[in-house]
């Protein structure tokens, strides 16, 4: 079981009406799958009911849930950085466009649930349960900081060493939304192509 699911266990102080007219409906969308449905109302019964820490612990966890849903979709992406041999990469520059938004989708998720988390500390600072949940959170939201600041950097030296300009059609690049091929020249120096110029001259 996810250890996220171990901390679910928490017992949640919920008022009978938030129970009724929150928690119970948010938690059949959730035994679904349905978290963003879940999360919608737990966010509802907030606006009502502030200071509900059983609100307040759903709404983090249903964040949570979906941060979790959104990466595990993400490791399905293809691979957007290849190498293709002789030391050249090809970069699929929209797929990694789209994979930097995504990442930054997560985290703002996960910064949302730790939130929540926080705000229920400040009322329950000594539940070990959810200071574990909160540890939790920000060990995956710094994770996936990290990887995606790694990919940014990796995909920002590009045109940074090789220049905006295909070294076999002379014509502009967009690293940002068309496959690009970096290989190093003769004389060490970065080269980036469009991979229909380089498969051109390749073959």
């Amino acid at each position: 079981m996810d250890p996220i699911d171990v901390a679910f266990n928490a017992p949640l102080k919920c008022s009978p009406e938030e129970k009724r007219h929150f928690a119970d409906p948010a938690l059949h969308e959730a035994q679904n799958s349905n978290f963003p449905s879940a999360l919608e109302i737990v966010t509802h019964g907030l606006d009502a009911h502030p200071a509900s820490e059983g609100l307040l612990f759903l709404k983090a966890y249903f964040g949570y849930k979906i941060a979790d849903a959104m990466s595990n979709e993400l490791s399905s992406y293809p691979k957007v950085i290849q190498p293709i041999g002789n030391g050249a990469l090809m970069i699929d520059g929209a797929m990694t466009s789209r994979m930097l938004d995504k990442f930054q989708e997560i985290v703002s998720t996960l910064t949302d649930a730790e939130e929540s988390v926080n705000e229920l500390l400040q009322v329950n600072s000594k539940n070990a349960e959810i200071v574990e949940f909160r540890t939790y959170i920000d060990l995956k939201r710094q994770q996936l900081n990290k990887e995606s600041e790694t990919m940014r950097a990796a995909f920002n030296r590009g045109p940074q060493l090789a220049g905006n300009f295909c070294r076999g059609c002379k014509k502009s690049i967009s690293f940002e939304t068309q496959k690009i091929v970096l290989r190093s020249s003769q004389d060490s120096r970065l080269e980036a192509w469009h991979s229909g110029c380089f498969q051109t001259v390749k073959n």
